[in-house]
């Protein structure tokens, strides 16, 4: 990451740090190195009656788009980040100030390569959702008159992305450098994750691809289904699928029956992707959700999408069963079997730590906790004893919890515990069936052998490394995430330093000739010279005793 700029981010630095001091985190600005001039004449203000999580949400909102986007992304780690911020940041909804069409219609115009007038008609300018990277039109192909939804990326996204994602990159590293307590945390590691999974929504054809396999593998289900998409027209910044006519599930009007129906079509969708396919719609909120007139359900926004392989399908059975009978020794053997690594941990601790959540959520279902919650609490726990598990699990939380909580607007009964009960169950069977205990026995065997085979030659082949003097060994130093910050700022008083002594030279010399024109008998060149290095020789000290003081 590049160091901050303070002259490049003149306008938006002082934003940003103004809306921050409103939420009433100005505490946190002074711990940090913040200029003093950024935090003056901003108006204080105490904000008691929220939670620091819900004014940070609150302060992501004001913040605009990008930083909506980027709590957006955060919400999906609950792994890395307390339960409660992440249930915060993720009523986080990307429904932001509309941009108006005449900015945003050189995109579409350039993504085409034709007028627009040339591929639909009937496009109406006024966006029908405005998201925090795109704006979604309705329209008609001119081929076809089929109606469509055109979703088009906001004109200058990247310039915007590029700009505040360098000022979120300045506060991680100064949150995790000065405070101890957020250290655990790794910011600036959460950040790079972040700015990858953007990087994947700002192109619109991976959405496609998503929407696209879905259709593929959910050939079940047929009341599930997403939009089809119509790839001639799709590039990386437009997406074109089909118009679907339908409410959201917080909108829609259903007799008591039927909404109990959708409800359990919707978590048996939820399941069918995760235990049947594998790949499932991570964010599936009431504002991804269109049910139709025919009580279909259609998934829209494919942006976030998770998968997991046929052995994590089968930790996240027992993890389930574990959770529901409340087995603290098999939670923790799972979790180590889920890990990514095999560091050592506290096994005591972590057992003391998953037992008293287990028995703080004695109960699931309608009237207990939301079990997707417990599954969040459960990532956070292993995050912080040292077992780091895939992000699709955090992604399958989530979106677990997003059904769990949009079933219940429908129907206040729903138990997603019984809805994936039999999914579970087909799922053991499987598993445990003759044909899968010998994939699991037979094929690994094999591989064993054949990785025995290539031994010898493997040694012989560092042998010789080591016999050339090939033989590298690459040290990783830790700990000097503010050396290039520092580094930079010595060389830029070093390189004031050299062309004010430079100035002072040059002007002694210009001093003693004479030259015209003069000022007060003496040369005007020198005297500039003179007062052009007393200023630069002010700064320097006045700027040493603020920062050193």
């Amino acid at each position: 990451m590049k160091p901050f700029n303070y002259l490049a981010n003149a306008v938006r630095a002082p934003e940003i740090v103004a809306i921050l001091v409103r939420w009433g985190f100005e505490d946190l600005l002074l711990q940090l190195d913040t200029p003093q001039f950024l935090l003056k004449n901003l108006v204080r203000k105490k904000v008691t009656h929220l939670t620091a999580y819900e004014r940070l949400r609150n302060a992501c909102e004001d913040l605009g788009p990008i930083f909506v986007k980027f709590g957006q992304i955060l919400s999906t780690r609950p792994d890395r980040l307390p339960e409660p911020l992440v249930m915060e940041l993720k009523k986080l909804r990307s429904d932001v100030e509309r941009q108006p069409f005449e900015k945003i219609e050189p995109v579409a115009l350039k993504e085409l390569g034709r007028p627009l007038d040339e591929v639909f008609v009937d496009f109406d300018p006024e966006p029908v959702a405005a998201g925090s990277l795109g704006q979604v039109y309705r329209a008609k192909l001119v081929s076809t008159r089929e109606e469509v939804a055109v979703k088009i990326q906001r004109a200058d996204i990247h310039k915007t992305i590029s700009a505040d994602m360098e000022i979120i990159a300045w506060f991680a590293r100064q949150l995790h450098t000065r405070i101890e307590e957020l250290r655990p945390y790794n910011l600036p590691a959460l950040l790079r994750e972040a700015e990858k999974r953007l990087e994947e929504e700002l192109n619109y054809k991976n959405e496609a691809d998503n929407a696209e396999i879905f259709t593929a593998l959910n050939t079940e289900q047929p009341r599930v289904y997403a939009p089809r998409v119509y790839r001639e027209l799709t590039t990386r910044r437009l997406l074109v699928t089909e118009w679907v006519e339908g409410f959201a599930p917080d909108q829609v009007k259903l007799g008591r029956e039927e909404a109990e129906q959708v409800a359990r079509l919707g978590g048996e969708s939820i399941f069918h992707q995760i235990v049947g396919t594998g790949f499932f719609h991570a964010d599936p909120h009431p504002g991804n959700m269109l049910i139709t007139a025919d009580q279909r359900i259609c998934f829209i926004d494919w942006g976030q999408a998770g998968q997991i392989t046929l052995q994590m399908r089968y930790h996240l059975a027992d993890m389930f069963a574990a959770i529901t009978s409340r087995d603290a020794d098999k939670v923790i053997r799972v979790a180590e079997q889920m890990s990514v690594d095999n560091r050592r941990i506290d096994r005591r601790r972590l057992e003391k730590e998953v037992t008293y959540l287990l028995n703080k959520h004695r109960q699931f279902g309608p009237s207990g906790t939301k079990i997707g919650t417990v599954g969040l609490e459960m990532l956070y726990l292993f995050g912080m004893n040292g077992i780091e598990v895939s992000a699709d699990y955090a992604l399958l939380s989530k979106s677990i919890l997003c059904v769990e909580e949009t079933a219940r607007i429908l129907d206040p009964n729903f138990d997603i515990q019984k809805v994936a009960r039999p999914y579970l169950e087909k799922l053991n069977k499987e598993r445990w069936s003759f044909s899968s205990i010998q994939r699991q026995t037979l094929f690994p065997l094999v591989r064993m052998m054949q990785s025995m085979q290539q031994i010898p030659e493997n040694l012989q082949r560092i042998l010789r490394r080591v016999e050339d003097e090939e033989l590298q060994i690459n040290f990783h130093h830790t700990g000097t995430e503010n050396m290039e910050d520092t580094f930079n700022a010595s060389m830029n008083r070093l390189t004031i330093g050299i062309i004010l002594g430079s100035l002072l030279i040059g002007s002694s010399l210009v001093i003693t000739t004479g030259v015209k024109p003069l000022l007060w008998g003496y040369p005007a060149i020198g005297m500039v010279g003179f007062l052009v290095s007393g200023l630069l020789g002010l700064y320097i000290v006045v700027s040493t005793l603020r920062k050193h003081h």
